[in-house]
């Protein structure tokens, strides 16, 4: 049995993105092409690995044992090939990350970009997306990946991914909601608590902050024990959390953007960039 490279790579994006047209396209192919690398490698498995669902593909439990495998095999070889055509790039770049970015797959990007390019130096650095700003404004960084409102976007921002921003609640702890909301923040350079602040003050009502924690961990632990409520993005919505349906304002989508200080970005930040939109950019 020989698996190639190319029709893992097909058979992960299909999964990642939910369906063939997204992955055809995220991919440069035709559907078509698609589907015959999905074919041809249920084929050499011998086993089905796919089946379909209302929102387009699910892994068969032997399709999920080669997803791990696929990714692995994926990650190795694109690390190989990527070594023999950058080895020699060098220098220094400082970069700047929400918590949020920092533990989807940011880590496993720079591991691996410092693998591939051992004499460029990244700093890296994590904070609320109101401070990442004022660092590339400072030039304390040179690249960012920050969370803001879709209409704030700037003309040069990569976009990222975009998410649902919710009122939030424990699903075992009532709160009462009068005039003051007892409200649990990141901290106060959250931009979700200035921006709860600003959409209620039109309903009479104001918040009283109950508790400021700087990680997502802490914030999530203070409304899931009863002790408020918060503004969390859909995706963050762990056990014991629910979207609370109140009366509520409702707020616009965030996104996640990469923001460079530079007009004219370095080679070191140009293929950064280029490694961050590959593993991290979704199809919108």
């Amino acid at each position: 049995m020989r698996l190639d490279i190319e029709s893992l790579r097909t058979f992960k994006t299909v999964l990642e993105l939910g369906g063939i047209t997204r992955a055809a396209k995220h991919l440069n192919l035709t559907q078509s092409a698609v589907s015959h690398k999905l074919a041809r490698l249920e084929e050499r498995v011998g086993r089905p690995i796919l089946m379909k669902s209302e929102g387009g593909f699910l892994p068969t439990s032997d399709g999920q044992g080669l997803l791990h495998y696929a990714e692995r095999l994926i990650s190795i070889h694109d690390e190989a090939a990527q070594h023999f055509r950058s080895s020699d790039l060098a220098g220094n770049i400082r970069l700047g990350s929400t918590e949020d970015a920092t533990s989807k797959k940011l880590a496993k990007v720079l591991g691996r970009f410092g693998r591939l390019h051992p004499n460029v130096s990244i700093n890296a650095r994590v904070a609320q997306s109101l401070v990442l700003q004022f660092w590339l404004t400072t030039a304390e960084v040179d690249l960012a990946i920050l969370q803001i409102f879709v209409d704030d976007k700037e003309p040069d921002d990569l976009e990222l991914w975009r998410e649902d921003l919710v009122w939030a609640r424990a699903t075992d702890h009532a709160v009462a909601l009068g005039r003051t909301i007892p409200f649990v923040s990141f901290d106060k350079n959250c931009f979700y608590r200035l921006t709860a602040m600003r959409h209620l003050v039109d309903t009479g009502r104001s918040l009283n902050v109950v508790l400021e924690c700087p990680s997502k961990e802490g914030v999530r632990a203070g409304i899931r024990n009863g002790f408020g409520i918060g503004l969390l993005s859909r995706r963050n919505l762990t056990e014991g959390l629910e979207e609370l349906e109140a009366d509520l304002p409702r707020l616009p989508q965030v996104c996640h953007v990469l923001r460079s200080r530079n007009d004219s970005p370095s080679k070191v930040e140009r293929n950064l960039t280029e490694a961050i939109l590959q593993e991290m950019q979704e199809e919108l």
